[in-house]
């Protein structure tokens, strides 16, 4: 049943009770609007797992030796990239089905269970595989250690990356931002601790000891709080076909999105050699936090919005569009404008090389908003053509433009590449929407 056309989208709210909110005036588009207000409880924890993850490892530093910390966070980058596989877009999944499911638990407990399964193979084999791709890890702590470390660690930041989407989905990401902040501290506690019993591989356990804990803590909670919540008040039939349909196209979508993020550096680094590919990858880690805000904004939109028909999840992508560009817009032109005294914290050369590639990066969060907010409306919608085409057009864009421009340029080119495939796929994205719209308004 669509919501009343009076109303905007995020007017309904499926909490523990999923009991309706109405919201009224300013309200129904203000940050205490349930879509926006869960929106910005995930871009708060984003930004304080950065802020203390940059603590965590400035800390590691002082505390450990180069070599050690080379071993364990090779090992935790291992291990967190590995576990990102292997949940296979499930999260989303959660997101956009437990609203509206009449049975969200067994959803759930299938999503975890196939991330469990996959994570567990995936580590088992990468461990078993190391002597070849990392050779180093063996030599520091045997493969028995290592086969261990894997099989257990990976399945569980799988399920510490899907819970994240399960709270969400249940209307409780207010608990994502406490869940991470107490996982940040706790790492940098446990860290200590490993210092101090002088423990080689104190970073990587510390790691992994914070993420059981917060595990056993939040599954408990939310096994009780998905088993004694009332029926959604809007329920649709969800198959094994549905799931499969959705996280099959999602899944090839974000294979396109990941290769720009991830893949991209391997292109400059071959292109513009380790100086440049050394300063991208800082300028990106910074640039990358104002992608995230449009990230958890969408994660947002799709759990308040899962019952909403083709027009109401306009209307909460054009809320969440409006929301987005009120954080990032003065925080990109901020940080474009004071990008060279931003990169003089890291070294001089940062500063001279990369203060145009910070600026440039920063100011494709801008259409990236737009070609954000396109793909979460099309996970409320189901349309997988949006969900694959357009992460692959804006990927191929992004790739053919490096390995125009960087050779021409430099590292800045990188940064023109950026912005420019933002700006084109999102000039089409609004092309399109107007052309929609124009028989309607004829």
């Amino acid at each position: 049943m669509p919501p009343p056309p009076e109303l905007d989208a995020p007017t309904v709210e499926f909490d523990a009770v999923t009991a309706p909110l109405s919201l009224s005036g300013a309200a129904k588009d203000g940050w205490r609007a349930p879509q926006h207000r869960d929106g910005m409880a995930l871009v708060l924890s984003s930004a304080a797992s950065s802020g203390i993850g940059m603590l965590f490892w400035v800390l590691a530093a002082r505390l450990f030796d180069p070599t050690t910390v080379g071993l364990n966070s090779t090992a935790i980058s291992a291990m967190t990239l590995l576990g990102s596989a292997a949940h296979l877009n499930l999260g989303n999944a959660i997101l956009r089905f437990v609203p509206v499911a009449e049975r969200r638990g067994r959803i759930v407990a299938g999503c975890f269970a196939v991330g469990i399964g996959v994570a567990a193979v995936l580590g088992l084999a990468f461990a078993l595989g190391a002597g070849v791709w990392a050779p180093e890890l063996v030599a520091a702590v045997g493969y028995p250690a290592l086969i261990g470390f894997f099989v257990i660690s990976t399945p569980l930041y799988t399920v510490f990356v899907l819970q994240d989407a399960a709270l969400t989905a249940i209307k409780r990401a207010d608990l994502v931002l406490w869940e991470n902040l107490v996982f940040s501290l706790l790492k940098v506690v446990l860290l200590a601790v490993g210092a101090w019993l002088a423990m080689r591989s104190g970073i990587a356990v510390g790691w992994v000891v914070a993420t059981l804990l917060v595990v056993l803590v939040v599954t408990s909670w939310l096994v009780r709080a998905v088993r004694t919540a009332a029926p959604p008040t809007v329920v649709h039939p969800v198959t094994v076909r549905d799931l499969g349909e959705f996280v099959g196209a999602d899944y090839a979508g974000n294979i396109f999105w990941q290769a720009a993020v991830f893949g991209l550096p391997l292109v400059v680094i071959n292109l513009a050699g380790p100086d440049g590919a050394a300063v991208y990858g800082v300028v990106w880690q910074i640039a990358f936090a104002f992608y995230l805000v449009a990230i958890g904004m969408g994660k947002s939109m799709v759990a308040h919005n899962a019952a909403a028909d083709r027009a109401g999840a306009d209307r909460a992508r054009r809320g969440m569009e409006r929301k987005a560009l009120t954080l990032i817009v003065p925080g990109a032109a901020v940080t474009a404008l004071a990008s060279y005294p931003i990169l003089w914290v890291f070294g001089g050369t940062y500063a001279q090389t990369g203060t145009l590639l910070l600026a440039l990066l920063v100011l494709s969060a801008i259409p990236n908003v737009v070609t954000n907010s396109t793909v979460w409306e099309a996970r409320v919608s189901r349309r997988r053509s949006v969900l694959v085409g357009q992460p692959a057009a804006l990927c191929a864009l992004v790739m053919i433009g490096t390995a125009v421009l960087v050779p021409m340029m430099g590292i800045t080119g990188a940064g023109w590449a950026w912005l420019g495939a933002q700006c084109v796929v999102a000039a089409a994205v609004l092309l399109r929407r107007r052309m929609a719209r124009s028989p309607e308004t004829a």
